[in-house]
């Protein structure tokens, strides 16, 4: 046989056997003139590796609410979570705006805070001052820590438990801030996988909301594979975030839902069962777990 033709027989054999031989995410060699042109290909986990990685479980929370009244997004997303086939009684975290007049701060916004606790999902603060979205950087340790309060105590008025955590708007942070959360006992929550459904001007839909969440829990794989996603109480917990002010992400919420399981089968993870958490204090835990860790598959945000 032709050495040339030998040659490219062999490299093919490697590409083709080095799945097997890996425990995480491989990729496919280049070896050689023959292979000119080929490219390199990101597999995922084997059959043997992913049977030894503990299974995920979506942790969903959506940023910026309530979005209420009788067309709002808020209550549409809620009649999906509780009724979908896919999971049935999904159980999320909301951080909200709680007193902006047009969010929590209005009777129609506090009432359905009050709706959105009474149906099991957990309340925490996004932001506690009247402007509303304003990046907790923009103030004072001193400011920052009374809108918190207030935060907290707008939600204690409509709900009997307030979440022990935080997200900042715009996801802007700093040590000064980070140290305000800590004084209050309040564990500041990111995400792994972000809808990225949070910049609304003119245009909701999402074209691309399908390879988006493929990409999305690439990173999630990857940071599964290294271990800087740890289990807790058995399963991943795997932090997903929503816009509940946005009425496509609302009008489509049990379609990301399928998603989110379509795109973890496409990355070769292993769903736990249910693959959303149903029960509200295993949601909490869970939260409050990955807060302190302050670990997540992403680096950035947006």
């Amino acid at each position: 046989m032709h050495p040339a033709v030998v040659r490219s027989l062999l490299s093919a054999a490697l590409i083709l056997s080095a799945p097997a031989m890996a425990e995480g995410p491989v990729t496919a060699l280049q070896s050689g003139e023959p292979l000119a042109g080929i490219q390199a290909v990101a597999l995922g986990p084997t059959p043997a590796a992913a049977a030894r990685m503990r299974p995920l479980r979506f942790l969903l929370t959506f940023d910026d609410g309530p979005d209420a009244g009788p067309d709002g997004s808020t209550p549409l997303i809620l009649r999906q979570l509780a009724d979908n086939p896919i999971a049935p009684g999904i159980k999320a975290i909301f951080f909200v705006q709680t007193a902006h007049p047009r969010r929590g701060g209005g009777p129609a916004g506090r009432a359905q805070m009050h709706e959105t606790c009474a149906a099991g999902h957990l309340l925490a603060v996004h932001s506690g001052v009247e402007e509303g979205h304003v990046s907790h950087t923009r103030l004072g340790p001193t400011e920052l820590e009374a809108s918190l309060r207030a935060g907290e105590a707008d939600i204690a008025a409509q709900c009997r438990h307030v979440a022990q955590l935080v997200r900042p708007p715009n996801w802007a942070y700093n040590d000064e801030t980070e140290g305000v959360y800590q004084r209050l006992g309040l564990g500041m929550l990111m995400a792994d996988a972000n809808a990225r459904d949070g910049k609304i001007y003119g245009w909701h839909i999402s074209l691309r909301r399908r390879s988006h969440m493929v990409s999305e829990l690439e990173r999630v794989r990857d940071a599964i594979g290294t271990r800087r996603l740890r289990p807790v109480n058995g399963v991943v917990p795997v932090v997903v975030t929503f816009h509940d002010t946005n009425d496509y992400t609302a009008s489509h919420m049990t379609e990301y839902l399928q998603i989110l399981v379509d795109a973890a089968r496409e990355n070769g993870l292993p769903l736990a069962d249910p693959p959303f958490y149903t029960d509200t204090r295993a949601a909490e835990r869970a939260a409050l777990v990955r807060a302190k860790a302050g670990v997540y598959a992403r680096e950035s945000w947006p």
